[in-house]
């Protein structure tokens, strides 16, 4: 999957601002260690090793992504780059991580009245490659 900046909504979320933390470092800075044993494991048995990686950030965004598209700015940062603040399990975004390998994640547009009034849906059509 491919992080696209097209639909940021005026927002000027760039994937830079998180990503290459998240990628650079293997999530170490944004889970637990527990956590970390864990997804490292999974990121090292799979196959596609760090293609799975990437796809396990996909699973964060889209985690989190109703919260994202009604966020502002600021709270949008606070979640992207304060991802262990959040109550997530790690397993569901595993699980999501592979649905989106396989192409089985479908993102629906946001309805208008969960959007803030001229987002344009912040993460509509954020990811291409196998999510249509």
């Amino acid at each position: 999957a491919v992080v696209s900046t097209q639909s940021t909504g005026g927002r000027n979320i760039k994937p830079q601002f998180f990503s290459f933390r998240w990628i650079t470092l293997l999530l170490s800075q944004d889970f637990l260690y527990p956590e970390i044993q864990r997804l490292w494991d999974s990121f090292f048995a799979d196959p596609t090793r760090f293609q799975f990686l990437l796809h396990f950030c996909c699973a964060m965004l889209v985690a989190q992504r109703t919260r994202l598209i009604t966020g502002d700015f600021i709270d949008n940062m606070k979640v992207l780059q304060r991802y262990t603040e959040l109550e997530t399990d790690i397993y569901q975004l595993l699980q999501l991580a592979c649905q989106i390998r396989d192409g089985k994640v479908i993102l629906r547009p946001v309805p208008v009245e969960e959007a803030p009034s001229g987002s344009g849906g912040l993460f509509n059509g954020l990811f291409r490659s196998r999510l249509r």
